[in-house]
């Protein structure tokens, strides 16, 4: 059964969205704020009460706000989780996502499981530092890193961007092995680039080089039968981190026992082929089946028809419209509407965009959907939106 539930404040947000024992958990800031450092307060505590409520923990959570604002977040959350015993040393990832309005936070994502014995969640501890959460479900074991990036222990990087993002694929890699998994697990990822139009394109480079290496890419041949290649889903989007590394990432992997009831599969859309005709190696979006849900990510996406190419430039509604009917037509073959969303993201160039997104939500009647909105330069100058979203939904 999947449950869903929206409460409002003077400046925020809070969606639930619940299905047998995961919870979506998003708080997004929805008007100024001359106090950001009450409204997180305010935000923590009520995630807290959640969490207590329904015996649930964190597995995964991403924040979004000024760079100079993390040491005050982390400790706003350190003290509301503390006060509800929760527990506090589990990993997140604090990117530079700019609020769309006058505010130091722009809000935060949390994905949570209720702890049951057979579930078994743990934190994976790299160097001494969390950089995941572990769990089991259903003869499978999945794995959800965070704040990969290229730093070393002392904080230091290399200051080729290639080497850098070389470094954190290759990293992400060694703690999945670790733990008796491969990247080849990787199902889903979250990647924040600095500075992403000057480079997206050496990204990418050292991307394919990646997954060339690793088993997902094996041949030469690959645009004619693009849609059939797995790749995972991802999001590639502007972000700063507090490390100040070239790029940082999540990843979500999920280890198959041979047992496993869990199933994994990429959906395209007729509206947007395969990204990798154009050289981003990633699919439109990623199914994983259980037996009693089913759980649809979607990629990072903007306006590109089905050839690659940027449409509808210099037409901020008209990319907005095209984005979400993208999205809309991905999720149609599963079942799912754009009501039935869990969690989303949505980037924004430009500030001013965002009182027109709102009339067009009211009209697709989503204005209500579980959303944080961030302001980021996508990975194309003209591009002027781009959506992430995932689904939770029950399984006829």
């Amino acid at each position: 059964m999947i449950q869903r539930s929206v409460k409002t404040y003077p400046t925020f947000k809070i969606y639930t969205t619940s299905s047998y024992s995961q919870l979506f958990i998003s708080a997004s800031i929805t008007q100024d704020g001359p106090h950001p450092e009450q409204t997180a307060n305010e935000i923590y505590n009520e995630i807290a009460d959640i969490l207590s409520a329904s015996s649930s923990q964190i597995v995964c959570e991403r924040c979004f706000g000024d760079i100079e604002f993390q040491a005050q977040l982390l400790e706003t959350r350190r003290s509301a989780f503390l006060k509800h015993t929760i527990e506090i040393n589990t990993p997140l990832m604090y990117i530079e996502g700019k609020s769309c309005y006058e505010n130091k936070f722009a809000g935060l994502q949390i994905r949570a499981l209720k702890a049951t014995p057979e579930t078994r969640i743990r934190t994976i501890m790299d160097q001494g530092i969390p950089k995941g959460r572990i769990w089991n479900i259903d003869n499978s074991l999945f794995f959800m890193l965070h704040n990969i990036d290229s730093g070393k222990i002392d904080g230091s990087h290399n200051p080729d961007r290639k080497n850098q993002a070389e470094t954190m694929f290759q990293q992400s890699k060694r703690i999945l092995q670790t733990e008796g998994a491969s990247y080849q697990d990787v199902v889903r990822t979250w990647i924040y680039i600095s500075e992403i139009l000057d480079w997206y394109n050496d990204f990418n480079a050292v991307r394919n080089k990646f997954f060339l290496e690793n088993g997902f890419l094996q041949n030469t041949d690959f645009k004619v039968q693009a849609e059939q290649i797995y790749l995972p889903a991802s999001t590639g989007i502007e972000g700063k981190n507090p490390s100040n590394s070239v790029a940082a990432m999540d990843v979500f992997a999920i280890h198959r026992s041979p047992g496993s009831n869990v199933k994994i599969r990429t959906i395209s859309s007729s509206m947007q082929h395969s990204p990798f005709r154009y050289g981003s190696a990633f699919s439109r979006a990623i199914v994983v089946e259980g037996p009693k849900s089913k759980l649809i990510l979607i990629s990072g996406t903007a306006s590109i028809n089905e050839q690659g190419k940027s449409i509808c430039i210099g037409d901020p509604d008209g990319q907005i419209r095209h984005s979400l009917d993208v999205v809309s037509s991905l999720i149609a073959s599963e079942g799912a509407k754009l009501q039935d969303l869990s969690e989303t993201t949505l980037f924004f160039k430009r500030k001013q965009d965002i009182s027109l997104y709102q009339k067009i939500a009211e009209h697709m009647e989503i204005a209500n959907m579980p959303s944080v909105k961030v302001i980021a330069n996508v990975c194309r100058d003209e591009l002027l939106f781009e959506i992430d979203a995932a689904f939770i939904l029950k399984k006829d």
